[in-house]
C-alpha cells in the first residue's frame, strides 16, 4: 500500500497589495507517484470552489532550496537564508508564493524516508517486468544476450549477460573480464 506523506504548512501569498495574504497549504508526497510532490492550496484560492493542487518533480524543490530552479510552470528559488520562493504559472495567470525554508526542507527529508533517492524507479522497473509477464516473448529469442541485458537492467544488476556458448568445452560459465 503506498505511503502518504502530508505536512501543513503557511504560505505567504505576494501580491501588489500592501499587506500579503497568509493560507495554510498541505506539502503532499505519495510513494505511489515517488518523483513528485504537491502543494495543495485551500478552495478559497479556486475560482471553482474546489481545492488547487500543484504537481511538480521532487528534484524541483530539493535543488530550489539551494539554487533559482525551474523554467516551466513551476519555478523555486531561495529568498535569503529562511525563505524560499515558488511561482507557479498558469493560463490564467502567474501566483509568487513565499515559504518558510526550515517545513520545506522537513518535507522533503520525510519524503526521503519514505521513498530514497534511487528508489524512486522501482515502480517502472516493477511495471517493465510486469509486461514481460503480461506480453510472452513469442518475439523475442530469449538466447539473444540484449534480451538479458534489459532484462537485467530493468532489475537493476548492470553485470553484462553471459555468453550463451561459454562453458562448452571451456569449463568457464562465468562473465569474461576485458
Amino acid at each position: 500500500m503506498p505511503a502518504v506523506v502530508e505536512q501543513p504548512a503557511k504560505v505567504r501569498v505576494i501580491t501588489d497589495a500592501p499587506d500579503h495574504a497568509c493560507l495554510s497549504v498541505t506539502l503532499r508526497y505519495d510513494s505511489a507517484d515517488p518523483l513528485a510532490v504537491r502543494v495543495v492550496f485551500p478552495a478559497e484560492v479556486s475560482r471553482d470552489s474546489g481545492e488547487v493542487v500543484w504537481t511538480f518533480a521532487r528534484e524541483l524543490l530539493e535543488a530550489g532550496l539551494r539554487t533559482p530552479s525551474g523554467d516551466g510552470d513551476v519555478r523555486v528559488w531561495p529568498c535569503g537564508r529562511a525563505q524560499t520562493m515558488l511561482e507557479f504559472h498558469s493560463p490564467e495567470g502567474v501566483a509568487l508564493t513565499q515559504f518558510d525554508t526550515a517545513p520545506l526542507r522537513r518535507f522533503l527529508r520525510m519524503t526521503y524516508e519514505t521513498v530514497p533517492v534511487g528508489e524512486e524507479r522501482y515502480p517502472l522497473r516493477a511495471k517493465r517486468g510486469l509486461d514481460r509477464l503480461l506480453h510472452p516473448a513469442s518475439d523475442r529469442d530469449p538466447r539473444r544476450a540484449t534480451d538479458r541485458e534489459t532484462v537485467r537492467e530493468a532489475d537493476g544488476d548492470r553485470a553484462p549477460a553471459p555468453d550463451p556458448t561459454a562453458g562448452r568445452g571451456t569449463g568457464s560459465a562465468g562473465p569474461r573480464g576485458g
